[in-house]
């Protein structure tokens, strides 16, 4: 194994789409968002409980693009101050999702997730502090567990085997969990404020908090609900509600207790079959794009359970049209659809523009403004979308699937999709 290094996690973190945000937060996001809303105070409470949201909003706004307008950002209000809406609509359509059932599955992030609201619950009027304290003070656990898995299951084994975690980071790593979230917080250009915490220098009251909820997230998920009343019990906050948090406490367990059945059952996987059909039209060139959609999306439609498989392609007058279609009503789409070459705060000009993939859980939770026109009277029963652009020197072309039931995409099968995808780009301008 590759000796563990912070220069391999960075790389590892560049190349990688990121942590998942939780879809039914997205979509509170999304839908909050107006063309004209300049009041983001309604959107902070929804971001500062999510993890990947947070890391990016606090990321975006302290990089070197803000950097002119800020002196650090702390705090995702002061963050949203900065960034505006069109920012962090790009960042809630940008953002990997995973529903509740695969959040069950990511004992990582569960906890994480666990751990801001437990110490939302004990914070008292600083709700959005100790949420983001509890967040971050994740950062490195979470960084290592998605882009160091065999360093992290090493040092899951030294615990197991009676070692402290901070003992065994630092056999596996030469430092500890806290020191790697540091130097990615540092690498990002944090505020000394957010670094402070996570390194455990900071506000000793944040810090106790972040340092709890953790602690009792990872008791709640192994079932040790008692462990967690006797370090509440220790916990210095003026004012704690000690049986709210008891309630609390009883939900999840009793959540985790009942999911865990269902958790076990490992869905049926289309993958081999994406994987087949990838390696059979990667070594079969086909005359034109046409041909190439016409081998492609049937079988995604039929493994993938898809409604509707578009490729869109950038026409002369520089609007976006179907090119080949497969599924419902395909002749009223090609002669209806368009995506307008003026910019539009939708979905399908946001992957265009940025070149970024978008995934869309719940078009429900949409305004009309965020579609195209024409979308919602054309595909009245789709419910979720995912929009893969195809781009050499820029963007002039989409691939573009939709479902009108609750059939969930595999991060998996969605990694294959966008290998196929790939596929596609001979065919396009260089």
């Amino acid at each position: 194994m590759t000796p563990f290094t912070m220069e391999r996690l960075f790389a590892a973190m560049e190349a990688s789409s990121g942590f998942p945000a939780l879809e039914s937060t997205v979509a509170s996001v999304i839908a909050a968002i107006g063309e004209d809303n300049r009041n983001h105070s309604s959107l902070v409470p929804h971001i500062a409980e999510d993890f990947a949201l947070t890391q990016k909003v606090l990321k975006l706004a302290n990089s070197p693009m803000y950097a002119p307008f800020t002196q650090g950002a702390g705090s995702v209000s002061s963050a949203m101050e900065i960034l505006g809406s069109e920012a962090l609509m790009h960042i809630a359509l940008s953002t990997h999702m995973v529903n509740d059932d695969e959040l069950a599955a990511d004992a990582s992030l569960s906890q994480t997730l666990l751990a801001s609201e437990l110490a939302r619950s004990v914070g008292g009027q600083q709700t959005e502090d100790v949420s983001v304290a509890s967040l971050m003070y994740n950062l490195g656990n979470m960084a290592l567990r998605k882009h160091a898995a065999p360093e992290a299951e090493l040092i899951d084994r030294a615990v197991a085997s009676g070692q402290t975690e901070s003992q065994a980071a630092i056999a596996v790593l030469g430092m500890s969990l806290q020191q790697v979230g540091s130097a990615i917080a540092e690498r990002w250009k944090l505020p000394a404020s957010i670094v402070s915490i996570i390194d455990g220098t900071g506000d000793p009251r944040l810090v106790g908090i972040a340092q709890f909820s953790r602690t009792a997230s990872a008791l709640i998920h192994e079932g040790k609900s008692k462990e967690v009343a006797q370090l509440a019990a220790q916990l210095d906050v003026p004012g704690l509600d000690l049986s709210g948090l008891a309630s609390l406490v009883s939900h999840h367990t009793d959540r985790l207790q009942a999911a865990a059945p269902r958790a076990a059952i490992a869905p049926i996987s289309s993958e081999a079959v994406l994987n087949g059909l990838l390696a059979s039209l990667a070594n079969d060139k086909r005359q034109s794009v046409e041909a190439l959609a016409a081998a492609m999306f049937p079988t995604f439609s039929d493994q993938l359970k898809a409604a509707h498989c578009l490729l869109f392609m950038q026409t002369k007058s520089g609007d976006f049209a179907i090119r080949y279609g497969y599924g419902k009503g395909i002749d009223e789409l090609r002669s209806k659809l368009r995506i307008s070459k003026d910019y539009k705060p939708t979905a399908f000009h946001a992957a265009i523009k940025n070149n970024v993939d978008v995934s869309i859980a719940d078009v429900s939770r949409l305004k009309t403004s965020a579609l195209p026109d024409g979308f919602v009277t054309l595909l009245p029963n789709v419910n979720k979308f995912v929009i893969l652009p195809i781009a050499n020197s820029g963007v002039s072309g989409l691939v573009y699937c939709d479902w009108d039931t609750d059939t969930l995409l595999s991060p998996s099968e969605l990694d294959i999709v966008k290998q196929l995808r790939g596929l596609f780009l001979p065919y396009f301008p260089p």
